[in-house]
């Protein structure tokens, strides 16, 4: 199978874990709390999640401990900014559009793993030559 195939493929098929992780936690968390804090820390957690898994299994980035770090940060900014979509985009269309939160989360999700992957593979998870 060709690489970019195979690696679109994992990005699916760990996409799709993530997705449960995502909405999992915030549906357990939001018996907890009200649903913007739900889910931020939802959020939170899902980006540790989906950066132990788009390096490990997706974009199999190897580096040593400089890069690494460089790369966690870079993967940190780029979910910064898909978190802030995710977490406004969920309140605009919960209390502007009127969609049921969980409906608005589905949405949201959908936007933000388009957006996690471009991300992720261009600037974020960045092979050098060989």
């Amino acid at each position: 199978m060709r690489k970019p195939t195979k690696e679109l493929i994992d990005y699916g098929i760990w996409g799709v874990a993530t997705v449960g992780f995502n909405m999992l936690s915030f549906i357990l968390l939001e018996f907890i709390f009200p649903y913007q804090l739900a889910n931020l820390i939802s959020i939170i957690a899902t980006k540790i999640f989906a950066y132990m898994v788009n390096k490990l299994f997706v974009f199999r980035t190897k580096s040593g401990i400089v890069e690494t770090l460089k790369e966690m940060i870079r993967f940190v900014f780029a979910r910064a900014i898909t978190g802030v979509v995710d977490y406004f985009g969920l309140i605009f269309l919960v209390e502007v559009i009127l969609l049921d939160s969980g409906i608005g989360k589905a949405v949201m999700i959908v936007i933000t793993t388009v957006m996690n992957y471009v991300l992720g593979k261009y600037k974020v998870f960045v092979k050098k030559e060989k």
